[in-house]
């Protein structure tokens, strides 16, 4: 028997442990596996540490480098990095469920990386990305963020990292030097630090080093541009659907200090035996002693009165000491932020599909139905809103806002004349309010202040494998599969065994996927080496907001152009401004 688990063992460490060995420092050596990618090699590091890990002491502490004997050996890196804490959310439905992590725990600051080996490629570009999940669910180990592909296809080092989320990654307390917030976009950043020191060993260039988002992950790439401590460590962004400018990334510190009480409050950590008031650092030290589950537990019962009705409580900081060093809003207004980087900034046709499905549907007031136990096709998986059911989501978004009636008929007329179903009107609407318009914004006022070069793209291929009811379109997330080179990964997803699996846009056609999907990631190759894409997508500049579409086929012929900010944004920005405007009218005569 122990001659059959010595043998196990040899066979383990030859099959998994086959990659090369890498010196990290006196003693130190990272370890990574040889996978073979469309017949070429690949070296795999998984689960690669980049801070110490954020327990105990180290829980809401800004990261923190490894000291000389906490990495003093070999380490194997052929385990994908667990997942931080998190709420796991569930619909019953592959589409949505596939995203959630296996695992999680708290030693989770690390990330994957997928480098080249089949040349001799030196000083290869890099590309970091960041997964979306409202900075709160998600993680970067799950298939679909496999970067294996994309690595190959661009000849570049495909890194994707996890930080802290939720609670854990942004909690805060005003006057605790120990809980001080937005410690997830810090571990982001010292996860670039770490990218800079050593990616070298690596044969990667530190000085061509590309951060791109999906999401909060796109947000996250904004939030570096207003870091001056992220300044050295990157060169050019890929923002996919998302930008921090927008009013839904950030709370207040006077919010997220309110939901920090009250989590604190709900796990006893508010006042001491003799029910005196904690100071917020002994607050901090006690709550650094709770588990996992007790905080994840407090921490989806709280939301603070005022805050906007997102579904998760905590999220990036608007001001702070740590990361920013000051308001965003205020450098927003100012342009004080680093106008030095390429950016590719995209979205999806119909990015609010995805919200619709999973929190408007099978609701009477609506009439947009999703049923996952049934076929994406059957017809009872159809959103067909009338009139009524627009106008009651009109009235939601006009509450949210708190517009008066007169503003909630002007937005009713912008709508109405946006498109011609009641169905189109109300993706239109929450598209541009949770999405387009403040993309389209940033994308303007960058455009206008840099030197740099600026893509824009609108990504409207609905992919013949997305398992979501046809009338989401091209929804949000749409562009990943093409990005990740899911046609390649995973070609028998293209390939069906019954006309009960066919997706209504089923084309069957692998070759002219994978022929799409390598042009797709051809760009964003191009784009991370040198901040240029070919000659025909246009650059963004001061007169021209054109966003390069990407639909038809593979050819790319006609190299279609659309404006990227949408007719609607302006009228609905202007009605906004003139809300606020009556706003402070009224608070000021109540003052009088």
């Amino acid at each position: 028997m122990k001659l059959f688990f010595i043998l196990l063992f040899s066979i383990t460490r030859t099959l998994c442990y086959d990659g090369p060995t890498i010196q990290m420092g006196e003693n130190a050596f990272l370890q990574g596996k040889s996978i073979t990618v469309l017949g070429e090699k690949i070296t795999e590091y998984l689960g690669v540490p980049y801070a110490h890990p954020p327990l105990d002491f180290y829980r809401f502490e800004p990261p923190a480098e490894f000291d000389k004997t906490y990495w003093k050996s070999t380490y194997n890196a052929v385990h994908l990095a667990d997942a931080c804490p998190q709420i796991i959310r569930k619909m019953g439905f592959k589409g949505y469920d596939d995203a959630n992590p296996k695992n999680s725990r708290e030693s989770c600051l690390k990330f994957n990386m997928w480098v080249p080996t089949s040349n001799d490629g030196k000083n290869m570009p890099v590309i970091v990305f960041f997964h979306g999940g409202s900075w709160t669910v998600r993680t970067a180990s799950v298939d679909k963020f496999n970067g294996s592909v994309l690595a190959l296809k661009t000849n570049s080092i495909v890194i994707a990292a996890n930080f802290r989320l939720g609670f854990f990654g942004f909690a805060f307390l005003k006057n605790s030097s120990k809980i001080r917030g937005n410690m997830g976009l810090l571990d982001q950043q010292a996860m670039l630090k770490w990218i800079h020191k050593h990616i070298d060993k690596f044969n990667g260039n530190r000085n061509s080093v590309t951060i791109f988002g999906t999401s909060s992950g796109a947000s996250s790439v904004a939030a570096h541009l207003f870091s001056e401590g992220s300044k050295p460590y990157f060169h050019r962004g890929i923002m996919s659907s998302g930008t921090i400018t927008h009013f839904m990334s950030t709370v207040s510190a006077d919010i997220a200090d309110i939901n920090t009480r009250n989590v604190s409050r709900m796990v006893k950590c508010i006042k001491d035996n003799n029910e005196k008031i904690l100071a917020d650092d002994d607050i901090a030290d006690c709550l650094k002693k709770k588990t996992i589950k007790e905080l994840l537990d407090a921490a989806r019962k709280v939301r603070a009165s005022g805050q906007f009705p997102t579904p998760f409580p905590f999220m990036p900081i608007d001001t702070d000491s740590v990361f920013f060093n000051g308001s965003i809003k205020e450098m927003y207004n100012k342009q004080l932020f680093n106008k030095e980087v390429d950016l590719m900034m995209g979205r999806t046709a119909d990015e609010a599909t995805f919200f619709m499905a999973t929190g408007f549907t099978n609701n009477s007031r609506y009439n947009c139905n999703f049923y996952p136990q049934l076929s994406a096709t059957d017809p009872k998986n159809a959103c067909i809103m009338n009139k009524e059911d627009f106008l009651n989501l009109v009235d939601l978004g006009a509450g949210i806002m708190k517009f008066n009636s007169t503003e909630k008929q002007q937005l009713i007329k912008i709508y109405d004349e946006s498109a011609t179903t009641y169905t189109n009107r109300s993706i239109r609407i929450l598209s541009d309010f949770i999405f387009d318009c403040e993309l389209s914004r940033f994308a303007n006022i960058y455009a206008n202040v840099t030197s740099k070069n600026v893509y824009l793209y609108e990504y409207a291929r609905r992919s013949p494998i997305n398992v979501w009811p046809p009338w989401t379109g091209a929804m949000h997330g749409d562009d990943l599969i093409n990005i990740f080179g899911i046609p390649f990964r995973q070609p028998e997803k293209y390939k069906y065994k019954d006309s009960k699996e066919k997706n209504a846009d089923c084309i069957d056609n692998i070759e002219e996927e994978q022929k799409y999907s390598e042009k797709v990631m051809w760009a964003i190759g191009n784009f991370s080496k040198s901040g240029q894409i070919e000659t025909g997508w246009e650059k963004a500049n001061s007169s021209n907001l054109k966003a390069f579409i990407f639909n038809g086929t593979s050819s790319f012929e006609k190299k279609e152009h659309k404006n990227f900010r949408p007719k609607t944004c302006d009228k609905l920005s202007n009605l906004i401004i003139q809300s606020i405007k009556r706003k402070m009218e009224e608070m000021k005569s109540k003052k009088n």
